[in-house]
């Protein structure tokens, strides 16, 4: 039995102080006392927050974080980054995911996030273009050796174009029918670790056919996620308006029971009508505000989706930062932009931005990876974050202006990532090393 004692904590209904955790040897929250009192031997944490379950990321993609910042086009775009994007993924092999895999795992973990879901689509090996396995085996392997729970979502991708063309030269390595992802998918499931899970996962409506999707949940629905990019950018959905006579959100909701084991990742374009499909289907917007600020992808509707009751997650997508707090810092500071306002994340029962982003991407970011990671709750896996209540900043404030201030007015304040009840460790040097050499290999 491993316990710990909060001077202050972000339960999932609130902040509390004098908390009691017991934690039993799979290091699960077995008890949790509210106004208790300090037993002799438990550690003592002045103020911690749940860790963040990570919703949505492109883990190779740390490779290339902060490379594509110069100009290639006269009006650069996603759609210039993604051709840059595709070289640096064609370049991977399945040994060189691995240790980019464990080292951007391994920041996550420092960074608070303590739980990943993986879009992973870069299926075919670098030199035996039948093998599809060896490219998610890195992935499961680098995440269970560095000790973060992985929720595994291999990606479908069939075409360039909702029209039906053809991948381009480029996207080869993402292909796959349906039949080889079903049989992928199924293989997969025996190889993974315990606390690792997989889910169903679509590249967008661009990039599957409606009945190749409808055809891989017949075979392998079973309640598990089910993730998909959509309306993140404003030319996907005109070309899909302009194929099918719908934006995408619409067409999504038209074809498929849309629900909430569905994860729309970015959703950075909704209309009024599809705030209100989404929010009442109880679908989890998959929010990326650091990467949809570093694409120019555009700002979602979030005080809209609050005032709907709509559940939200948060990732780190394409790692051109990792952090946790900086991504609640531009998700609100995107809407002051806009707004031309103050303090838009909050509600009349929860009126602290913090408080509110936190909690409501903890309970999203674990609807979304179906793993025991909703936060400080019997029954969650005992993941934290201790917050360095030392820092002058932070002096003599609750926990609620803790986590503003962490979030608005960090400068490197300190925090420690627990996982299972135990701080994690540092960097190991072997990890640092063949990250670099990975990357002298890559550049």
């Amino acid at each position: 039995m491993n316990n710990h004692f909060f001077k202050q904590a972000l339960l999932t209904d609130g902040w509390h102080e004098n908390v009691s955790v017991e934690i039993n040897n799979s290091g699960v929250l077995s008890k949790i006392t509210k106004n208790s009192r300090h037993q002799g031997t438990d550690p003592v944490l002045e103020c911690v927050i749940p860790a963040m379950p990570n919703c949505h990321s492109h883990v190779f993609q740390r490779a290339m974080a902060g490379l594509t910042e110069y100009k290639t086009a006269e009006n650069d775009s996603f759609w210039s980054w993604r051709d840059l994007m595709y070289k640096t993924a064609n370049q991977i092999s399945a040994e060189q995911l691995y240790h980019i895999a464990r080292y951007c795992y391994s920041e996550m973990l420092e960074a608070g996030y303590s739980s990943v879901c993986e879009f992973h689509y870069i299926h075919r090996d670098l030199t035996d273009k039948q093998n599809c396995e060896s490219m998610s085996l890195a992935v499961i392997n680098a995440a269970h050796d560095v000790g973060i729970q992985l929720t595994l979502l291999p990606v479908l991708y069939t075409q360039a174009h909702i029209d039906g063309s053809p991948l381009s030269e480029l996207q080869q390595r993402f292909k796959m029918s349906t039949d080889e992802y079903i049989s992928l998918y199924q293989s997969l499931e025996k190889r993974l670790f315990p606390e690792q899970n997989m889910g169903i996962c679509f590249h967008s409506l661009r990039a599957v056919s409606l009945e190749k999707m409808k055809t891989v949940l017949n075979a392998l629905n079973n309640g598990q996620p089910i993730h998909i990019h959509i309306a993140e950018q404003e030319a996907e959905i005109q070309q899909v308006l302009k194929h099918t006579g719908k934006r995408p959100v619409e067409l999504l909701f038209e074809n498929f029971d849309v629900n909430e084991n569905w994860c729309l990742v970015h959703a950075t374009h909704l209309n009024d009508d599809e705030i209100k499909m989404i929010s009442q289907s109880k679908t989890i917007a998959g929010l990326c505000p650091m990467t949809e600020a570093n694409l120019g992808d555009g700002v979602f509707p979030l005080k809209e989706f609050i005032q709907e009751n709509g559940s939200y997650a948060i990732g780190s997508d394409s790692h051109i930062l990792i952090n946790p707090f900086q991504e609640m810092q531009i998700l609100e500071y995107s809407q002051r932009l806009i707004r031309q306002q103050r303090v838009i994340a909050s509600t009349q029962q929860t009126q602290n931005v913090g408080t509110l982003l936190w909690s409501d991407s903890v309970s999203g970011g674990a609807k979304v990876c179906q793993l025991p990671v909703a936060g400080l709750k019997v029954g969650q896996m005992a993941n934290w974050i201790s917050l360095d209540t030392q820092n002058p900043i932070l002096t003599s404030l609750n926990g609620a202006l803790c986590l503003d201030s962490l979030i608005f007015a960090n400068n490197f304040i300190g925090t420690d990532t627990y996982a299972k009840g135990s701080k994690i460790a540092q960097f190991n040097q072997n990890i640092v090393q063949n990250y670099k050499n990975t990357l002298k290999s890559l550049r």
